[in-house]
Order: C-alpha cells, then structure tokens, then sequence
C-alpha cells in the first residue's frame, strides 16, 4: 500500500527540441516540430543527504527514472489541468565524477521535458531562460516510510521523543559508533508530476520537499505506540480525541454547532 506523497527536486538547463522532436511526438496527438516546443533538462533529484535526513537509494532511483516517463510537468504541485505546462519525454539515471556527503557516487535522476511555444506559456518560458524560475520539484508515492540506514526498519515519529526512529531505537540524525542514522526512501509506488517551485530545499540541487499523509499512515503510527507513550501526553489526546469526534458529525450538525460556538463568544 502507498502511504507516503513527498517532494523533492532540482534545477532547470536547455535542451535540443531539434534533436528530441521524434521523442516529444510520442506525446502529442498533432506532429509537432522543432519550432512548436521550448525543450529543457531538469535535475529532478539525487542520492544526497537532504534537509530531512533523507535520501534516495541508487535502486530507488532507478525506479523512478522509469516511473517518471511521460509524467507532466505543473506549477507548484497545484494538481489541476490549468496548471500544466510540460510533459517529461526522457527520464535517466546519470553517475557524476563527483561523491555526495556518504563518499558515494553522486548519482541524479535526469530528465528532458517540454513546453509548448504559446501566448499562455510564453511568460513561463521567459522566465526559465532568463534564470528566474531554476527549481523543480517531484511529486511521488513511496510503499513504505523511510528505512533507518544502520539496521534498515522502518522510522515512525515517536511522540515520546518528538523525533523519529526506527524500532531498534537509531534516532534520525544521531551517530552511532560514528555512522549518523539516515532516512533512505527505497519503495517508490508511483510517480506522479513534476512541479515549477521557488524555495530549494535537497542541497546542491535546489530542491522543494514536503509530506502529505496518504491513506493510514496517521492512524498506523499512533496504533503502534505503547499506552505508556500515549500517556505522557494526555492533553494531545484529549485534542486529537475531540477532534476525531468532530469529524465524524455531519456536515450540518457541525455547522451548527459552529453557529452557536459564534453566537456565544458575541454575545457573552
């Protein structure tokens, strides 16, 4: 089951739309040529160290490179038809000479796309050539939570600690007999767009990240903690118990209820 939706991402470069006509008109219902298209490159993710402690596997990203074919391209991971402007038409893998900070060859997930060369796009492709709009994020499913690099269980967030860690207790970012413990994303389900972002957040690829429950993660995690951890924070429960009960009244019953809730704090 897919239980995670993240984001991360990279940076934008010009590609050939000369070279990569034939590829682009796999996509299109209409034979496009050279001159219809604005063709760019994205560096959609690699196998760093983010912000969060995570990263990709090499054999996740090998994966996603065939997950991210023919994918399109959006604004700001904002999923309606409007925001579409680009479509992937070649996605790799590609080694670099360099290492990324486990003294691993940094690998990146490379990808081509393209645009159509309109009045509605125009603005968007000026920008990506004047060096405005740089960034890209990804938008994608993993199977599993991230696995704890030292002895690979998954890591949940424990309420006790407000941290993550993995059930053998490696505590993300923590050393261990000098090793640091790292969240290594492994299971990607599904890949579903690429998007057009301002903020960076994977180093060295300028890169956008964030998390989003998707199906029973929320109520997975907290039905694998003790009592004893429930107990040390009595007042959340009691918040997320009202909550929950809340949620399950009507849509009316709530507006009701919202309606007195406003009437009282008016009136007295």
């Amino acid at each position: 089951m897919e239980i995670e939706l993240k984001y991360k991402s990279n940076s934008i470069t010009k590609a050939n739309a000369e070279a990569d006509i034939d590829l682009i008109n796999q996509y299109s219902l209409k034979e496009l040529t050279a001159d219809d298209v604005f063709c760019f490159n994205v560096v959609l993710c690699d196998n760093e160290v983010d912000r969060d402690l995570e990263r990709f596997t090499d054999e996740a990203l090998d994966t996603l490179a065939e997950l991210f074919v023919g994918k399109t391209g959006i604004k700001d991971h904002n999923w309606t038809a409007n925001n579409q402007v680009a479509r992937l038409y070649r996605v790799e893998v590609q080694t670099t000479k360099e290492k990324n900070s486990l003294g691993q060859p940094l690998k990146r997930l490379h990808g081509s796309a393209y645009m159509l060369c309109n009045d509605d796009n125009k603005a968007m492709i000026e920008a990506i050539e004047g060096g405005i709009v740089k960034e890209v994020s990804v938008g994608f499913a993993t199977k599993s939570r991230a696995h704890c690099s030292l002895c690979g269980e998954e890591l949940f967030f424990s309420w006790a600690t407000g941290r993550r860690k993995c059930k053998n207790d490696h505590v993300l970012g923590e050393l261990y007999d000098g090793v640091r413990c790292i969240g290594e994303l492994r299971d990607p389900g599904d890949a579903y767009e690429f998007s057009f972002v301002a903020v960076p957040a994977q180093r060295g690829a300028g890169a956008t990240k964030s998390l989003k429950c998707a199906g029973i993660d929320i109520h997975e995690t907290i039905m694998k903690m003790s009592v004893e951890e429930l107990a040390e924070y009595p007042e959340a429960n009691e918040a997320v118990i009202k909550h929950l009960q809340t949620a399950m009244l009507s849509a009316d019953e709530r507006a009701k209820r919202e309606a007195i809730r406003k009437y009282a704090e008016e009136n007295f």
